[in-house]
């Protein structure tokens, strides 16, 4: 499986001119199960634009056999458009307060043609230009997406600078070995904040490190 950076120049290219005013929703339908692809949108490398991934062909609802949830999100490309992606613009949720975590998760499975050629992609990036992109695959095996994989990509870094604006979530499926289709299949994408573990009232300290030394205080008398 090759990393290459096309997918960005690509998605970069294609979402420029058509990005308006900006988004005022969060992350959206991240489980499909609406059964359909509200909030988000498709792009291939024919096209000039976003198309409608509810209508366009490379795009489409499946069940995944063996897994317990439904409705999950398949990309397929094909000769013509061999790379397809789908993506959503939204606002990143500012963290909460100091001490605050995000992470993103997801499940994924990769069904390429010749996994050491092909390629697939997902990435995290702001809104305001796409010079800030984390690699959302980055240690995640080959075998492991084949297979399929649940993904959490700590996100806390991005989130601080982030927060509260514009970014873009993207997902892609490029060709290289002349042979079609390659299809990633996505579900239970979310974004999560984690609040910080509780610092222990000074009085709660002392409480217990009085009742560690009664408990070696007895322990040395009984070996006494």
């Amino acid at each position: 499986m090759k990393r290459i950076s096309a997918p960005l120049v690509f998605l970069a290219a294609v979402t420029a001119v058509n990005l308006g005013s900006a988004q005022a929703t969060p992350l959206q339908n991240g489980n499909f199960d609406t059964g359909d692809f509200t909030g988000w949108s498709g792009a291939l490398i024919s096209q000039s634009g976003p198309v409608n991934p509810d209508v366009d062909s490379h795009f489409s609802i499946v069940n995944v056999p063996g897994q317990t949830f439904t409705n999950s999100a398949m990309i397929s490309n094909d000769n013509n458009d061999w790379i397809a992606t789908l993506f959503q613009d939204f606002t990143l949720d500012a963290l909460q307060g100091p001490g605050y975590t995000m992470d993103i998760t997801f499940w994924a499975k990769w069904d390429p043609t010749d996994s050491t050629d092909d390629d697939v992609s997902a990435q995290l990036q702001d809104n305001t230009g796409g010079s800030d992109t984390v690699d959302l695959l980055a240690g995640i095996s080959t075998a492991d997406l084949l297979n399929g994989t649940w993904v959490t990509r700590d996100i806390t870094d991005f989130a601080q600078k982030w927060g509260g604006q514009d970014a873009e979530l993207s997902f892609t499926v490029i060709d290289w070995d002349l042979s079609t289709p390659d299809s990633l299949v996505l579900d239970n994408i979310s974004l999560n904040q984690h609040a910080p573990a509780p610092v222990p009232e000074p009085a709660t300290i002392f409480l217990l490190g009085s009742g560690l030394g009664g408990i070696a205080l007895v322990r040395r008398k009984k070996e006494s």
